[in-house]
């Protein structure tokens, strides 16, 4: 069963504002400038090299300009990403979102830190790359993001690779089994009454044809962020190497 965009972006409940979408006043602020959101996650980052890239700066340019524009905050080009597992989030701390062997408590320099010496020996196991289609928009929720399809073969090898971190970073979100993949674009800031709903995705319709069916990820990197503008790498994930 298909996630909800809230629940694939692990939207926090607590301080939410049921009359704007679950991203204002916990990762935006009202006027749509981004707030202070710290965390890690394990992500892989879209190349600017990319036919994709080059792709969906043409469709943000696009809804750059649109009348439509204060519904939403687009998302720098350079934090444009696939996420592959999670991580926390400073501001998220309860079971199911926070690792069950860290104290709730404890500050997210020592949950990067953790993180950070579990994942540099940790082997993916198979070849960094990944093989995607783009499977339409996910539903105008909370935000603007592409649904991507990993093609044969993939699907498998990426939930191993996500059922794997969760056990060795002690950490399962709600909703592991059937996350969905997906590229975020942007951030709704308002609710859209009924026509800027079907104007808007009208819109999205009509941009997604001018977008490659298939393109490729390279190797996951595990990051840190301080807001949802920016995604440090801190190291790539990699597949070990064996002794003959």
């Amino acid at each position: 069963m298909q996630q909800s965009q809230e629940h694939q972006e692990r939207q926090p409940s607590a301080g939410a504002h049921p009359e704007f979408p679950t991203g204002v006043h916990t990762k935006f602020n009202v006027d749509g400038s981004v707030r202070a959101f710290p965390g890690n996650t394990i992500i892989c980052h879209l190349a600017p090299t990319s036919r994709l890239y080059a792709s969906l700066l043409r469709l943000y340019g696009v809804l750059e300009r649109s009348d439509l524009c204060k519904l939403y905050s687009l998302l720098p080009p350079s934090s444009w990403h696939m996420t592959v597992f999670e991580g926390v989030c400073d501001q998220v701390r309860r079971p199911g979102f926070w690792p069950a062997d860290l104290g709730l408590d404890a500050p997210l320099a020592e949950c990067d830190a953790l993180f950070a010496e579990k994942l540099s020996a940790f082997d993916l196991g198979s070849a960094p790359s990944y093989r995607l289609r783009i499977a339409g928009w996910q539903p105008l929720v909370n935000g603007i993001a592409l649904r991507l399809a990993p093609e044969s073969g993939e699907e498998a090898c990426l939930r191993r690779v996500r059922d794997r971190l969760s056990d060795l970073l002690q950490l399962r979100h709600p909703g592991h089994e059937d996350y969905v993949f997906h590229i975020s674009i942007a951030y709704l800031i308002r609710h859209p009454d009924e026509e800027q709903r079907a104007a808007l995705s009208a819109l999205l319709f009509e941009l997604l044809s001018g977008l490659p069916d298939e393109f490729e990820l390279g190797a996951p990197e595990f990051c840190r962020f301080a807001d949802m503008f920016a995604f440090q790498r801190q190291f790539f994930l990699r597949q070990q190497q064996r002794g003959v």
